[in-house]
């Protein structure tokens, strides 16, 4: 077991402690379960129901960059060119290119199966890689997914950590990027419960989520306490149908927010935004060829690592209570994949525009970059693949249009800023 293990090797552990306790955390993790799975192997194949399966893999990836981004994670995770800033001189301080290796990304999956559960198959799973959850926190080990599903003949309950659902695993652009289509498309894991239905080639989707590391941002800056104070949770529906080449369906999205529960002149706040967010969604797959394409339109989906958030309208002279409005966005991408052979080619296009809100604003505003009329992106990939080995080359082109905000915080005058990004990656999947 892994008490033993750690045992074994506590002649080694204070020097290692010193250098990296996450790291270490992480080598017991894993020598823990192959300890266990090769302790076990025999007696599951005989006479358990219980199994325990590891997979994951080794991923390295270098980057360059033709001017300055908006980024998270070092540069990694890429959302689009930052505005240009002029110099005494005229000269644009963030055209300087920057480059970037890293390999944080490498993964670990545990899953674990047992004996039926109120009738129900159940299985664990929890899955985490280096990427920490802050850039002062790359190269720590941190929890991308951790979850319990229970699987009736046609209900599925799903209870923990996981995509948001509106980051559909069949929808996910197949990209080399760290944003995997952000802000285009939604980026985002979290806590929740989620029951799905199925009703002959149709699944209907209810989920409850709250919010993690993917957060709104408000007068605190970056934090859950605006969901969490509103006690309501994220609650989210969804439709899907699905052939043996077709997927597709349509989710609606509501959130509530509470900005703060006190004003600036100490009364009790009583606040609350009301956000709707709703999007289509289709994936054509005929084994060879894929295609697939996203519609969404949202509102503070910036805890989506999508454009969005929400601006104050009024503002009460006597209490300074306020009241809010979202900004609206309307984000679309395509991508095309060929799935087959040792050369599988890949193109994503994408594009967001940012169309305001329905009131005047008239305070502060708590966005991702206000300022920015419209996205695009247009990013080719080569990815060869022999056995669970893969080398893959992308380029990326985003151009985000920086301009002036109105009264309703649509954006006027504006000027195009482009950035090419060359990125290289290897994997090997075990």
């Amino acid at each position: 077991n892994s008490f033993s293990l750690s045992f074994l090797l506590s002649p080694i552990f204070p020097f290692f402690a010193r250098k990296n306790m996450r790291v270490l955390h992480f080598l017991f993790l894993v020598l823990s379960l192959i300890f266990f799975t090769l302790t076990r192997a025999d007696a599951q194949s005989e006479k358990s129901d219980y199994r325990l399966s590891v997979s994951g893999f080794v991923r390295a990836d270098a980057i360059f960059d033709s001017r300055q981004v908006v980024e998270a994670r070092e540069g990694f995770l890429l959302f689009y060119p930052k505005k240009p800033l002029y110099d005494a001189n005229g000269e644009d301080i963030n055209a300087r290119p920057t480059f970037n290796q890293y390999a944080m990304t490498t993964r670990l999956t545990a899953r674990a199966t047992g004996p039926d559960v109120l009738g129900a198959r159940v299985m664990a799973l929890f899955e985490s890689d280096f990427t920490g959850a802050s850039n002062s926190e790359n190269n720590s080990l941190r929890l991308r997914h951790a979850y319990i599903s229970l699987q009736w003949t046609k209900t599925r309950l799903l209870i923990g950590q996981y995509w948001h659902p509106i980051d559909l695993p069949e929808m996910i652009p197949n990209v080399l990027s760290l944003n995997t289509g952000a802000p285009f498309h939604s980026f985002s894991r979290q806590p929740q419960i989620r029951l799905d239905r199925k009703a002959g080639k149709f699944n209907f989707v209810l989920a409850a989520s709250s919010q993690r590391d993917y957060v709104n941002n408000g007068p605190k800056e970056n934090s859950s306490i605006y969901i969490r104070n509103s006690v309501v949770p994220n609650l989210h529906g969804q439709v899907h149908f699905r052939n043996e080449k077709l997927f597709g369906g349509l989710a609606v999205d509501y959130k509530m927010l509470t900005p703060r529960i006190a004003t600036d002149s100490l009364y009790v706040a009583d606040e609350r935004l009301n956000c709707l967010s709703w999007s289509g969604f289709v994936h054509y797959n005929t084994g060879k060829l894929s295609i697939k394409g996203q519609y969404t339109y949202g509102q503070a989906l910036n805890d989506h690592l999508m454009m969005g958030g929400f601006g104050v309208t009024f503002t009460d002279s006597l209490t300074n209570q306020r009241e809010y409005s979202p900004l609206n966005y309307h984000a679309v991408w395509v991508n095309t994949s060929l799935t087959s052979g040792n050369w599988q080619p890949s193109l994503i296009v994408g594009f967001t525009k940012n169309s305001g809100s329905t009131a005047k604003i008239n305070g502060p505003v708590y966005a991702r970059d206000a300022d920015i009329d419209y996205v695009y992106r247009i990013a080719p990939m080569i990815t060869y693949v022999t056995g669970k080995f893969s080398v893959i080359a992308e380029a990326e082109y985003t151009a985000a249009a920086y301009g002036i905000n109105d009264e309703y915080f649509r954006v006027t005058g504006s000027k195009e800023t482009g950035n090419i990004r060359i990125g290289l990656g290897v994997l090997y999947s075990f």
